[in-house]
């Protein structure tokens, strides 16, 4: 690990997180809230299996991929098996304040500020059994900082790719993002090689400041033999906004948690999430609402479609704390599934401290509607067609409401491929935007939206 001419303080904390981790992964049961002792899944490997393979490798850099290292229009970091290949910061964003670095370089740089995402707002190893195991493994991580101020909208693209043989990613990124800044980021999780075994755990911590506004999109792209653990808190201060955007379609079973902590007043949080199990995959989908402020709104959208003999969980808290009044909350958890072998829990909850507050929480499990698939059949479509035409109309309402264009796009682009059968081509992005029609979009190319390089991330290769 790239830990070289770091302070003896950066490296105790690095190594108190790491025993700590190791501790509570051995010692802490998957579940603790009794809500869910029936309902949670389980991941395979143990911490000594993580640990040894956990050692960043010397892999090269998947040829796909490497045209991402050439761009200089947008900062970049590329992780590989937990070593940082690749990371670039426009100079014009860096005389601006803006700083981005792994995390080894920012325990060189700014240790005071890690040190206080980490003990005050990250997730602590002893909360969760698998936030433990990620932090015993600790082998890699990104901090970016924004100043105060900061008005420009400012995107940010962080890459992490896992061998799929033997391959860890143990990863920590902190965000900070300062008083009236405006940035939006796009995290990414890819496979590549070849192999039977691997593992992603990933903690992502953004605070955003007074009248902020934070975008955060998260991709799993993962093959289907990776395990997977990915947990995501944000602190929205002051009229404050902050959007979580989730793909989950690899794994073969995912732990996926977001805590959207409301902390000021008139603060905002949107969580849109969308997942797709097929085979035997299996997914167990937090999402929860903390308000602490008076004013704050949360709304949590979360839909899943399994195929099948696939399993999903989706569980979820409103949590509206005593001094939090006038404030408005909405969780909404809907599974459809395609095969009759497939299966979904939906577990919606309300905890309500406060009084001049309205919450309101749905949850569905359902199947296909015959009257919908008979009137599509009749329309010339075949069964396949038709259940695939459903299924897509089944996600747009949470797609439609994304308002960054290439994330919109690149969740359709995953999930239509997502659908295509072994040794079948996969849909290009060109033939996807002449199914799909937005009247924004109409007369734009791809590389309008995506840039020039988005075949060599989204395309297989």
């Amino acid at each position: 690990m790239a830990e070289g001419l770091i302070s003896n303080n950066a490296l105790t904390l690095l190594e108190r997180l790491r025993q700590r981790g190791l501790e509570t992964f051995r010692k802490l049961e998957y579940v603790t809230n009794p809500l869910y002792l029936k309902h949670h899944e389980r991941l395979t490997i143990d911490d000594d299996w993580v640990r040894a393979k956990g050692v960043p490798r010397d892999d090269r850099l998947p040829e796909r991929f490497a045209p991402l290292t050439e761009r200089r229009d947008e900062p970049v970091v590329i992780h590989l098996n937990g070593k940082p290949v690749a990371a670039h910061l426009p100079s014009e964003l860096g005389e601006r304040g803006v700083w981005i670095g792994s995390l080894w370089d920012a325990l060189r740089q700014r240790p005071s500020l890690v040190e206080r995402m980490v003990t005050e707002y990250c997730f602590s190893p002893e909360e969760e059994k698998l936030v433990g195991l990620i932090y015993s493994s600790l082998n890699s991580g990104v901090v970016v900082y924004v100043p105060d101020g900061f008005e420009a909208d400012l995107k940010v693209r962080l890459i992490w790719l896992t061998n799929e043989g033997d391959g860890v990613t143990s990863a920590l990124t902190l965000i900070y993002a300062g008083r009236d800044s405006r940035v939006s980021f796009l995290e990414e999780h890819y496979s590549y090689g070849s192999g039977e075994k691997s593992f992603v755990g990933h903690i992502i911590t953004v605070i955003g400041g007074d009248n902020s506004s934070v975008k955060h999109a998260l991709f799993n792209n993962l093959s289907n033999s990776a395990e997977v653990a990915i947990y995501r808190r944000s602190y929205t201060m002051n009229y404050a906004s902050q959007t979580w955007i989730g793909a989950n379609l690899g794994g073969a079973v995912s732990k996926s948690l977001v805590d959207n902590v409301l902390a000021g007043n008139g603060a905002r949080s949107d969580t849109l999430e969308v997942t797709m199990a097929t085979g035997s995959q299996r997914f167990d989908v937090t999402a929860n609402l903390i308000h602490r402020g008076e004013g704050t709104t949360g709304r949590v959208v979360v839909k899943g479609l399994g195929l099948d003999s696939s399993r999903m969980i989706f569980k979820g808290i409103i949590k509206i704390e005593q001094r939090a009044k006038n404030t408005s909350a909405y969780l909404a958890e809907h599974a459809m599934l395609l095969s009759p072998n497939a299966r979904a829990d939906a577990i919606p909850g309300l905890e309500i401290e406060s009084d001049n507050v309205k919450a309101t929480h749905s949850a569905s499990v359902s199947q296909v509607d015959p009257e919908q698939l008979w009137y599509l059949m009749t329309r010339g479509l075949s069964k396949d067609e038709a259940v695939r035409l459903i299924a897509t109309g089944f996600f747009e309402p949470v797609i439609s409401q994304i308002d960054v264009a290439e994330v919109r796009w690149s969740i359709r682009h995953m999930l239509e491929n997502k659908w295509q059968k072994p040794g079948q081509k996969p849909i290009d992005l060109e033939t996807l935007m002449d199914i799909y029609v937005e009247p924004e979009d109409v007369g734009k190319r791809v590389e309008d939206i995506f840039g020039t390089h988005y075949k060599y991330v989204y395309g297989k290769g």
